[in-house]
């Protein structure tokens, strides 16, 4: 089978390897559609160890990367119950090895099949309706750990939420935030083709660039609260941070208001700080993040299922397997307009 294989940062070669075999308990994935992840963007840039990304033969590690998949049962072990040859799966990367996340990036989507272990309906493979589109069903898994942020955020529908950062979990966040029913969740960013994709999403944009200040914005589009100080807050009540940039976080602390939330998805490169006083006084509360739970993943592709957001918007390149690095390139060209690219096996 055709596989790209990692060899180190700007070193990814096309390659053929043994199509895998299954075990009694596992099963076979023809790769459908696979999109490639800004970890896979960060491991062929510069590091992929920081990702989980290895070089072939680290670890005795086969080079096999990408974890967004979608695809067809190709093969079935013999003790597997349920599953059937030609049923359309999503592949939960994070759990169709026995590694588990250690090996999650390096899971395979970008080979033409990807052995399953320990297969199973409601663990590591979700079946798709016919209604769901190969195109559709490639962004659970990233509509998947926005949907995740949402909920870590605990945010309810029809909650004033603001959304820093219009990269691909971004919008994925807005979605998710949109499917449940939030009215005009703001995201912020400095991409002025991506916040037109947040209006036509359905959300409200803002772009510090434009001189007007992001607190004077929010109030204007969700109003204020007094807090117990006689301070005006803006009117948010949750908060999902996607971009991991400078003083964000400073930021958002020091404008709102008593009991907001914020959840930090974003991965951030370098230590911040920010003012205890209004955090502490405020109550606010913060909470990390790590990729996804189950029940997240049902989240994420009911709504892609039934049809309440437009997630296939965002996939906006498509190549075949033979022009991976290709699309690699694609993808770590902002120069491209690039959202989503991904590797379609049907080309």
């Amino acid at each position: 089978m055709k596989a790209l294989i990692y060899y180190g940062p700007k070193d990814i070669r096309l390659e053929e390897i043994p199509k895998p075999v299954a075990g009694p308990g596992d099963v076979i994935v023809k790769v459908m559609r696979a999109g490639i992840c800004g970890s896979d963007i960060k491991a062929y840039l510069t590091d992929g160890a920081s990702v989980g990304i290895f070089p072939k033969g680290t670890f005795d590690l086969d080079g096999q990367i990408g974890h967004e998949m979608v695809g067809v049962v190709d093969e079935v072990g013999n003790e597997v119950k349920g599953i059937s040859i030609g049923d359309r799966v999503f592949v939960n990367p994070t759990i169709c090895k026995r590694s588990g996340m250690m090996t999650c990036d390096m899971s395979g989507a970008f080979s033409e099949y990807v052995h399953v272990e320990d297969a199973a309906y409601g663990y590591n493979l979700l079946q798709l309706s016919d209604s769901t589109t190969f195109d559709e069903a490639v962004m659970t898994e990233p509509l998947s750990v926005a949907t995740h942020g949402k909920n870590v955020a605990g945010i309810k529908p029809h909650e004033h939420v603001v959304i820093y950062g219009a990269g691909t979990i971004g919008l994925c966040a807005l979605e998710a935030c949109l499917s449940v029913g939030c009215k005009m969740p703001v995201v912020v960013d400095v991409n002025a083709d991506r916040l037109k994709v947040v209006e036509e999403l359905g959300g409200s944009s803002f772009n510090p660039t434009d001189g007007i200040a992001i607190s004077d914005f929010l109030m204007e589009h969700f109003g204020c609260e007094i807090n117990p100080f006689g301070d005006k807050k803006v009117d948010v009540d949750a908060y999902i941070d996607c971009a991991g940039a400078g003083s964000i976080l400073d930021d958002i602390v020091k404008m709102s208001k008593p009991g907001a939330r914020i959840a930090i998805v974003a991965v951030y490169k370098k230590p911040v700080t920010f003012d205890m006083v209004p955090f502490g006084s405020g109550q606010l509360t913060m909470r990390g993040f790590l990729g996804y739970e189950n029940s997240d993943v049902l989240e994420a592709y009911n709504n892609i299922d039934q049809h309440r957001n437009h997630i296939s918007r965002l996939v906006t390149h498509q190549f075949p397997i033979d022009r991976g690095v290709e699309a690699f390139e694609t993808a770590c060209d902002p120069a491209s307009g690039a959202i989503k690219v991904v590797i379609n096996y049907e080309l």
